[in-house]
């Protein structure tokens, strides 16, 4: 019995210790489920609800399965989970993407971005002030205007923050104590319209007439500044400019402007960016290799296949207009003039 009892003793060890082995730890197990996520943003979001549904059955023609689309906080976040398991694939505002690579770019090279060509958000700021134009009136009085935003943690703010870098002497003038954060892109239209003292509003978005965001700036009548400069035009990642400038279509769908007219509005947007960790942040052999492909193969992808599965916003998207050389260059014009002008009243 004395014998019999170390050996039960030793074999239920050795029982434990294999069905640790076989189970993975927690750790482990989140770190797999992790490197197969395409990190999106909020669920009732673009990105998650438009954007990333034609991923992963893009995915699985080339045997990459598992894929899920997988809601975060945004950009950053999205950054960070591709930092910390390689494999998993991101959305970003490129416009944020960028101003993080310039910020830590010995981490960015671990990263690589797959593709831009799928659709841009747009950078709206508005306002009831009917004296403000174009963006250089705003920079010539930013720093006596109030500005509401959504939270800091935000894409939009990370892109008004990356605005007011690129602008020092203009936006990059506007004190901390006047700038407002409410909860969301809603809070900011209804906070700008209800409004006395000519307070700005900033948020970035898809242009959907249908969204409710969209539709809401369009019931309020509330003015679009667009967001044009030479400093914003000039930015760029990669060799490619971080924004473009488009005219969009705000009330498609039967939301009318005043007098039943259909609305459009001219602004800057940052492009829709998909990225994951280059090959070499993941181990060497099959995984790299699978890698490797994973990017080509996303990148052979037609964009049409990658367009939301809604068949008005893919035409939305389709048929997106950008504007001319020329015209963009007599708005950068009109707002340094504007902005000169309204420099020499403050000073």
């Amino acid at each position: 019995m004395k014998q019999i009892l170390p050996i039960a003793l030793a074999l239920l060890w050795s029982a434990d210790a294999l069905a640790q082995l076989a189970v993975p730890s927690p750790g482990a197990a989140q770190q797999t489920a992790r490197a197969r996520t395409i990190n999106t943003g909020g669920e009732n979001g673009a990105y998650h609800s438009l954007f990333c549904p034609p991923f992963p059955p893009a995915l699985a023609r080339f045997y990459f399965t598992g894929y899920a689309c997988t809601p975060s906080r945004g950009t950053l976040e999205n950054i960070s989970r591709a930092l910390t398991a390689p494999g998993a694939i991101g959305f970003a505002q490129l416009d944020v993407y960028s101003r993080e690579a310039a910020r830590r770019p010995d981490e960015f090279r671990r990263l690589t971005l797959i593709r831009r060509d799928i659709a841009c958000e747009g950078l709206w700021m508005i306002t009831r002030n009917e004296q403000l134009n174009n963006l250089g009136d705003v920079q010539g009085f930013a720093r006596r205007m109030t500005f509401i935003l959504p939270p800091a943690e935000s894409g939009s703010s990370a892109s008004f923050d990356y605005l007011r870098e690129m602008d020092p002497e203009g936006l990059g003038t506007v004190p901390a104590a006047n700038i407002r954060r409410v909860a969301n892109a809603t809070e900011v239209i209804n906070e700008v319209a209800a409004s006395t003292n000519g307070a700005v509003g900033f948020f970035v978005q898809f242009a959907d007439p249908t969204n409710a965001n969209i539709r809401l700036l369009v019931e309020r009548n509330l003015r679009i500044v667009p967001v044009v400069s030479r400093e914003l035009l000039r930015a760029r990642v990669d060799d490619q400019a971080v924004y473009e400038v488009q005219e969009f279509n705000l009330s498609e769908g039967g939301v009318l402007g005043i007098g039943g007219r259909a609305r459009t509005a001219t602004t800057a947007c940052t492009p829709v960016a998909v990225f994951t960790a280059t090959p070499e942040a993941l181990p060497a052999g099959p995984a790299q290799a699978d890698q490797r492909d994973l990017i080509q193969r996303l990148r052979e992808v037609p964009s049409a296949q990658l367009l939301p599965q809604q068949s008005a916003v893919a035409r939305l998207i389709s048929g997106a207009r950008r504007v001319s050389q020329g015209a963009v260059e007599t708005m950068v014009s009109a707002a340094e003039t504007a902005r000169r002008a309204a420099q020499r009243a403050v000073n």
